[in-house]
């Protein structure tokens, strides 16, 4: 038996000589040693046990190049390896857009560097760095919602969100919860601004505080739940530096930045961050009325201690959002010359903890974590509208079922509305990690638990029912705090094992998420329910070939998964419907003998079949690198069948019609009652909506990027990346619809079951190629992007509009046979579409010229940043039926002010 060798490896930073925390190193032999390694510690250092012979050494960490080095160990007692990580911020290495990450799954990593030449003003610039983006102007005034691997040209709507809200944002370990979001408003207008059953609003997210984000829009650890789309997940900064500060300003918006990190004991064993950011964006600089605003601060630590048993960390954040939005209109454009406002602020409060404990010693336990969080928002919308009416309106002020006498709304009046939302958030997390070694073989086990509450205290809307936001008013004033409070319990196990078979690498995650909703009422199909998602990602890295002695670097992957997102509050604990029905209308011109009877319905809009949206992916993707270019090709799809969405129900109503022609007000010196007068009875069919699980999602499509090394004297690095997308949008269930049709004076009473799809098949493809140029003895880096949209197009999904079933008056269900057809009333229900309804419309190329260009000066602690999109836009005249459509574009442009202090 060979006498063991101490191995000690030092890793520092090659710049500042740091030593370099959490860098993972593993190490390899082919003797019976096997595969064993870990983490350094605070001081940058490992200690392994190895055996004499061949073994080959591998470092990487975040934001640094890799290192790859073989040794040949003699018998000695130790051994001390240093070894020195260049940053990836080096020449060769500063990377000014999204770059693909050598992970398992197909993900993009944006730095610092990439956000700090991107100029952005919130979260939603980023996206356009994915491949398949598209740089679009700033729209702050409606809610900004991330859709991955989606077709250009899609404008959103409720019914297909569940795309934005299953994609899931992580700050630092802790995912952004929106369940219990419930803010709302019957005015048609504003829903846009309305963030409910959407997802994180992307305004509310600066940019300036955040140290790296990774966007995985493949198939993410199962450590990752409540997603059906994508993961986002940022690390914010993490470190003493100077203060920081930045002033922006563009077309639209102004934004200003200060942070700074402390060295509270000067050992960094404590590191204090803390940063505040303001933005104030106007919709249309000209008019002052419109606009919104962000305020964001955060005061971040990070506390390690050192023993000879372990490592710990304490990571504690406190964070602030705001965001103010405002829209008030113009009263010299109004019929009244009234002042009609609209205003809604929420206040996030957030804080977060990560306590984090590493063994110092060499064991199969490397970790063992406690994440917690904790949320509280005071969201408030208020609302000043002047309504007027085109006929004499009902007073939607009853309460209670059955024939109720109410009055009647004003023809103009203002009405008050007010929605208080207070949603409280709360997680907890244990997590672990273990990890075996052998010959050919190493695994890493990771496994936790996770639990996760919502809860809305808020006194939801408030306002005078007599005076309601819409004329048709159709709820009443409900309490958020009414609502039951959501308790979700999750776990998962993954393991990641590398096999090591000759020059070949076989790299396999598989893991397994159980997730399910606690403390439901036992008439929800969720109640008690588990939902199992199982995933993997298999990564075969192939031995180097060469190519004039350069080795080729090959990679295949591929992956394929289940993802859950469960219902928000809003979904599972909708209000009630209120209905009236004018039984009894009698408006007299003497307004003591005036009264209106109507008979009210009270209905429970829950859907208690409602299940959790799921979305099965895969994909494969080939990863070819050489002499520092790389290229990158993806192909993936997903099918989600159940997405959330409002559908319709067939309701039946009964009322009676009273006829008071006959009685005469000035003889009785009364307003007429129903008890005196004769009637009809009538029945109303009705179709009413439900949150149900009826959107279908379909995703398909190649995503491809290409990276070049920078080319020598000029320093200019050239990346090309861009994606062909197909998404479908459609129903999943069948729809019900009803015509409003009359026929003999009055409402066609029959609803019709269309089995056909409602929905639109969309494309996209496009290029983008970028030319950077760093030149660091100037100080300068500009770049140059040409964006190519080769085509987008939509295409309605053709349906024939004939029922396959019809529901008549007494709530009798018919097949729609070929005898329907003749019917003259049932005939009613066909519904006819032209052949053009159905023409698949594609608009033509168009390209635009970006400009980017950063210069530092002062050893880089002033730098000034300006930016141009569509500098020059190229966008050719197309046809469509027989008109002739033009496309014009101005350029957006800003630029900013960085100091180091």
């Amino acid at each position: 038996m060979s006498a063991s060798v101490r191995l000690v490896v030092n890793v520092k930073d090659a710049d500042t000589l740091e030593p370099l925390e959490f860098a993972a190193v593993t190490f390899r032999q082919s003797s019976e040693a096997g595969v064993s390694g870990g983490h350094t510690d605070a001081d940058g250092a490992i200690v392994i046990s190895a055996n004499p012979g061949q073994a080959v050494i591998e470092l990487s960490l975040v934001g640094y190049k890799p290192q790859r080095r073989s040794l040949s160990l003699k018998e000695r007692d130790s051994l001390t390896l240093n070894f020195r990580l260049e940053p990836s911020n080096s020449l060769n290495e500063v990377v000014v857009t999204a770059r693909e990450g050598y992970n398992a799954t197909s993900a993009s990593l944006i730095d610092t560097t990439a956000m700090r030449h991107l100029q952005p003003s919130s979260f939603t610039d980023l996206v356009s760095l994915l491949p398949g983006g598209v740089t679009k102007d700033p729209v702050m005034n409606s809610v900004n919602q991330i859709d991955l691997r989606s077709a250009t040209g899609i404008n959103p709507t409720d019914n297909y969100a569940t795309s934005a809200l299953g994609t899931a944002f992580v700050v630092d370990g802790v995912r952004l919860n929106t369940d219990a979001d419930m803010q709302t408003t019957p005015d048609a207008n504003r829903t846009a601004r309305i963030s409910t059953g959407k997802g994180v609003d992307m305004r509310s997210l600066s940019t300036d505080d955040i140290e790296s984000v990774e966007i995985v829009r493949g198939i993410p650890s199962v450590e990752y739940g409540e997603l059906t789309s994508g993961l986002v997940n940022i690390r914010r900064k993490s470190g003493a530096g100077r203060l920081e500060a930045r002033f922006k300003a563009d077309t639209q918006s102004q934004l200003f930045y200060v942070g700074k990190g402390f060295d509270v004991n000067g050992d960094k064993s404590w590191i204090l961050n803390a940063g505040v950011d303001y933005l104030d964006s106007k919709i249309d600089p000209r008019d002052n009325r419109e606009n919104f605003k962000r305020v964001t601060g955060s005061l971040r630590s990070n506390k390690r201690w050192t023993g000879p048993i372990a490592r710990i960390s304490w990571n504690s954040n406190f964070s602030y959002s705001g965001m103010f939005e405002m829209d008030d209109n113009d009263p010299d454009l109004a019929v009244n010359n009234t002042i009609d406002y609209y205003e809604n602020s929420k206040h996030t409060f957030r804080w977060d903890n990560t306590l984090r404990y590493v063994p110092s010693a060499s064991s199969c336990l490397q970790e063992l974590s406690l994440v917690s969080g904790l949320s509280y928002a005071h969201e408030q919308l208020e609302q000043q509208k002047h309504v007027a009416s085109s006929r004499v309106m009902p007073m939607p002020i009853s309460l209670t079922e059955g024939s109720n006498y109410i009055g009647y709304l004003p023809m103009l009046y203002l009405a008050d509305y007010k929605v208080e939302g207070r949603p409280f958030t709360a997680s907890l997390k244990g997590a672990g990690r273990l990890r075996f070694g052998g010959n050919f073989l190493a695994s890493t086990l990771k496994f936790g638990v996770e639990w996760n509450m919502s809860k809305n205290y808020g006194r939801g809307a408030v306002y005078d029912i007599s005076r309601p936001l819409t004329a048709g008013n159709n709820t009443r004033p409900r309490a958020f705090s009414d609502v039951p409070a959501m308790h979700q319990l999750s776990a998962y196990a993954e393991s990641e094992t590398k096999l090591y078979a000759g020059k070949h690498t076989l790299s396999l995650t598989a893991g397994l998420r159980e997730t399910q909703l606690l403390h439901l009422d036992s008439r929800y199909e969720l109640s008690g329910k588990p939902y199992f998602d199982p995933r993997f990602n298999l990564v075969w890295n192939l031995p180097p070939a060469y190519i004039r002695n350069y080795p080729l670097g090959v990679e295949l992957a591929a992956g394929a998964g289940w993802h859950t997102k469960m219902p928000v509050a809003a979904y599972l604990y909708p209000e009630k419907l209120y209905s009236d029905f004018e039984q009894l209308n009698y408006y007299h011109n003497v307004e003591d003998y005036r009264t209106m009877n109507v008979m009210t319905y009270i209905e429970d809009m829950t859907n208690y079949a409602l299940r959790a949206a799921r979305n099965f992916k895969w994909e494969v993707r080939a990863d070819v690198t050489c002499r520092g270019n790389r290229i990158s090709v993806t192909y993936f799809r997903e099918n989600m069948k159940d997405g959330f969405r409002s559908s319709g129900f067939v309701h039946t109503y009964t009322y009676k019609r009273y006829d008071a022609s006959g009685f005469d007000p000035y003889f009785a010196d009364r307003a007429p009652v129903i008890e005196d007068l004769p009637y009809q009875t009538e029945t109303y069919l009705a179709v009413r909506s439900k949150t149900t699980n009826g959107s279908r999602t379909r995703k398909e499509g190649i995503e491809y990027t290409f990276q070049s090394r920078r080319i020598p004297r000029i320093n200019t690095r050239l990346t090309i990346s861009g994606a062909y997308f197909r998404t479908t949008n459609s129903n999943s269930q069948a729809l019900w619809y009803k015509p409003g049709i009359v026929v003999n004076g009055k409402e066609l009473q029959y609803v019709g079951l269309y089995d056909d799809l409602d929905g639109n098949n969309y494309s996209s493809f496009n290029t983008n190629i970028l030319f950077d140029t760093d030149l660091p003895r100037l100080g300068l880096n500009f770049s140059v992007g040409l964006q190519n949209l080769w085509f987008t197009s939509r295409q309605t999904l053709r349906r024939d509009g004939i029922p396959v079933q019809y529901m008549d008056v007494n709530g009798e269900i018919h097949p729609y046979t070929d005898e329907c057809l003749s019917d003259p009333y049932l005939k009613q229900l066909v519904r006819n579409f032209t052949e053009s309804s159905f023409v698949r419309q594609t608009v033509p190329p168009e390209t635009t010229v970006n400009f980017k260009a950063t210069k530092t000066f002062w050893q880089k602690r002033i730098g000034l940043a300006v930016y141009v999109n569509r500098l020059v836009y190229i966008a050719p005249d197309y046809e469509r039926y027989g008109v002739t459509i033009r496309r014009y574009s101005s350029p957006y442009f800003g630029m900013e002010l960085n100091l180091k202090i």
